[in-house]
C-alpha cells in the first residue's frame, strides 16, 4: 500500500467535501443555487457543481423575485411576473422555490394556489420529495416534516411552518399564509374569455388569498397573460381600461414585471444579462421589425421560431409571449383603420344619425352605455360628432338619449331590439311625449355573434371612411376598445359603432350642395321652376330616409 496515495485520496475527499460544505452554504442564502445543487447531472452525480438544471436569464430573475418577496424586502412584498409558457417559471415559483422557503424559513408558512387542485396538488407532491431528498437536507440539515402531517397537499414542519396548495376556487380555510404564491389561475383561452371565470378568479384571490394573509405577507402572482383583464391586468397592468376606475390605486402597491420573450428594451436586456443584436431573417424582421432585439432564451426559443409562433397567431403570441393581450396594431380592427379629425376638418353639410348599445342586464352591471351622434357627408363619409359613454342607470339613459336628440336630431337613431321594445321602449315614449322630444328608434335585430355584426362598420373603416375627433375626451379610451375587440374586458363602443353600420347600410349620403353662382333673378319663371325642382329633390331625398 502506497502511504502517499492514501494521503491523497484524503485530502481529495476533504477538499470535495470542503466544497460541498461551501456550496450548501451558499445553497441556503441563494434560491439559484439552490435549484442547481437539488437537481444533479446524472452523468457527474458526485461533482456538486454539475447541475441538470440550465440557467436561464429569467431563471436568475425568477429567483431574485422570489428571494426578496420572502424576506419582504421594501417594495417586493406585492410582485406580479408576466412570462410566457414552457420558459421554467414553475420550477422555481411552484417547486424550488417552496422547498427553499421551507428551508429557510421552517416556522413560516406558506400557500401556493393555481389552476385547480389536482394542479397544485401535484405541486405539493414535487416539493413533499424535494424536501425529502438528500441535497435539501444537505442544505438544510435540521428541516424535517411532520411524519403525521405530511399529504401531498398540506405538510408541516417540525419547527411548527405549513405548506398548503390549493386549487383556484378553493377555500384553504384554516391555512395561513406569511408567503402566498399564485401560478398561472388561468390555463386556457376558453377560459380567459369567460367573464365569469375571470370573475371567479378574481373573487377567490380577494377571498381566499388575501383572508389567509397578514400584515406582513408577502404575495407573489406569476402567470402566462390570457386577457387583458387577467388577475394581473387588474391587479396592476397600467394598460387595463379600468385602471382609473373600478381598479384605481391597486397598481400602486404592486411591482409588475413583463418578461417578453421578445426582448428589445436595452435596460430589460442589461438586467437580465442579454446582449441585442440586429436581425438577419427575413421572417423576424417581417414579424419584430428591424430593431436590435434578442430571444429571452435563445438555446431553446430562438428569434426564429417565435416568429414562426407569431406569424401563425399573432394576437395569441403577443398576449401569452409578450405579456400583451391586445396587439398594438390591432386584431379585427387595425390601427390603420382608425382615422382621427381636428375641428376645422368637420364637413358643414351632413345627415346626421345616431345609435347606440346599453347596459341594461344584471350581468351587465359593470358595462357601459354607449349613445354615438355621427353625422355622414356628401362623399358618404362617417364623422363622429359626440358620445355619452359612461355607466349610468336606465332612467339616465332616455334622459340622455332625449338630450341629444333635442339638441342634434338625428335622422333615426338604432339600437338593438333587446334594448328597445324589450326594455326601455315604454319609458322611452313616455319620456317622449311628456318633453315633445321625439326620435325616430329604428330596432335592429340580435342576430349573429359581435364580430359578424360589426363587419358593416369594418367595411367601411378599411376604406378610411370613418372620422373620429382626435380631442374628444373619449377618443384615447374608445381606440383601445376598438382595437381590442373582440379579446378586449368591454366592447360597448364598438357594439355602438357596428349598430351604426348596420344602420347605415340602408341609408344615403348627405346631397351635394349647389354650386355657388348667382342662379335666376328672383322673381323670375326660371327662378319659381329651379325652386320647385330643389323642393322636390330634398323631399325624394327625405323619403328615402323613412
Amino acid at each position: 500500500m502506497n502511504p502517499f496515495a492514501t494521503a491523497s485520496g484524503d485530502l481529495e475527499q476533504q477538499i470535495e467535501a470542503a466544497r460541498r460544505m461551501l456550496l450548501a452554504k451558499e445553497s441556503a442564502a441563494s434560491l439559484l443555487d439552490y435549484t442547481k445543487l437539488g437537481m444533479p447531472d446524472p452523468d457527474n452525480p458526485d461533482d456538486p457543481l454539475a447541475s441538470a438544471y440550465v440557467e436561464t436569464p429569467q431563471g436568475r430573475l425568477l429567483c431574485q423575485v422570489f428571494e426578496k418577496a420572502a424576506r419582504g424586502e421594501p417594495g417586493m412584498k406585492r410582485v406580479a411576473v408576466s412570462i410566457g409558457p414552457q420558459l421554467g417559471k414553475s420550477e422555481i415559483t411552484s417547486r424550488r422555490g417552496p422547498a427553499w422557503f421551507s428551508g429557510q424559513f421552517p416556522r413560516k408558512h406558506l400557500m401556493l394556489g393555481a389552476y385547480n387542485q389536482d394542479f397544485a396538488t401535484e405541486f405539493g407532491s414535487d416539493v413533499r420529495e424535494i424536501m425529502r431528498s438528500p441535497q435539501h437536507r444537505q442544505v438544510f440539515p435540521a428541516h424535517e416534516l411532520s411524519r403525521t402531517e405530511s399529504s401531498k397537499s398540506y405538510m408541516k414542519t417540525t419547527q411548527g411552518g405549513k405548506l398548503a396548495f390549493v386549487g383556484v376556487g378553493g377555500s384553504g380555510t384554516g391555512k395561513p399564509a406569511d408567503m402566498f404564491v399564485v401560478d398561472d389561475p388561468i390555463k386556457s383561452d376558453q377560459d380567459a374569455q369567460s367573464e365569469t371565470h375571470r370573475n371567479m378568479v378574481w373573487n377567490w384571490f380577494n377571498k381566499v388569498v388575501f383572508t389567509r394573509c397578514h400584515a406582513g405577507s408577502s404575495v407573489v402572482v406569476v402567470h402566462t397573460r390570457w386577457h387583458e383583464d387577467d388577475l394581473i391586468g387588474r391587479l396592476c397592468d397600467p394598460d387595463h381600461p379600468e385602471r382609473n376606475k373600478k381598479y384605481a390605486g391597486i397598481s400602486d402597491r404592486w411591482t409588475y414585471i413583463d418578461l417578453p420573450a421578445v426582448v428589445r428594451e436595452p435596460q430589460l436586456a442589461e438586467a437580465l444579462g442579454l446582449t441585442l443584436e440586429m436581425p438577419t431573417d427575413p421572417l423576424v424582421i417581417e414579424q419584430f421589425g428591424n430593431v436590435p432585439m434578442s430571444a429571452l432564451w435563445p438555446e431553446r426559443k430562438g428569434l426564429e421560431f417565435l416568429a414562426e409562433a407569431r406569424q401563425m397567431d399573432a394576437r395569441g403570441f403577443d398576449s401569452l409571449y409578450m405579456g400583451k393581450p391586445a396587439p398594438e396594431d390591432g386584431d379585427y380592427f387595425k390601427a390603420s383603420m382608425i382615422v382621427e379629425y381636428s375641428a376645422q376638418d368637420l364637413p358643414k353639410n351632413l345627415r346626421i344619425y345616431a345609435a347606440s348599445d346599453h347596459a341594461l342586464k344584471a350581468k351587465e352591471k359593470n358595462d357601459a352605455t354607449c349613445m354615438l351622434v355621427v353625422g355622414v357627408d356628401e362623399r358618404d363619409d362617417i364623422w363622429i360628432l359626440d358620445a355619452v359613454w359612461d355607466r349610468i342607470p336606465t332612467d339616465k339613459q332616455v334622459e340622455e338619449m332625449l338630450r341629444l336628440g333635442g339638441e342634434r336630431r338625428p335622422i333615426i337613431w338604432w339600437a338593438g331590439q333587446d334594448h328597445i321594445s324589450g326594455s326601455i321602449g315604454p319609458f322611452l315614449k313616455k319620456r317622449m311625449l311628456e318633453t315633445k322630444t321625439y326620435l325616430h328608434i329604428t330596432e335592429l335585430p340580435e342576430r349573429g355573434d359581435k364580430e359578424q355584426k360589426a363587419q358593416a362598420i369594418k367595411g367601411r373603416m378599411a376604406m378610411g371612411k370613418v372620422h373620429f375627433p382626435r380631442q374628444a375626451s373619449w377618443f384615447q379610451a374608445a381606440k383601445k376598445e376598438i382595437l381590442m375587440f373582440p379579446s378586449g374586458t368591454h366592447d360597448d363602443f364598438v357594439d355602438a359603432l357596428a349598430n351604426l353600420g348596420r344602420g347605415l347600410t340602408r341609408q344615403v349620403k348627405a346631397a351635394t350642395p349647389p354650386a355657388n353662382d348667382s342662379g335666376p333673378k328672383r322673381g323670375t319663371w326660371a327662378y319659381e321652376k329651379r325652386a320647385a325642382q330643389m323642393h322636390e329633390r330634398r323631399k325624394r331625398i327625405a323619403l328615402q330616409g323613412m
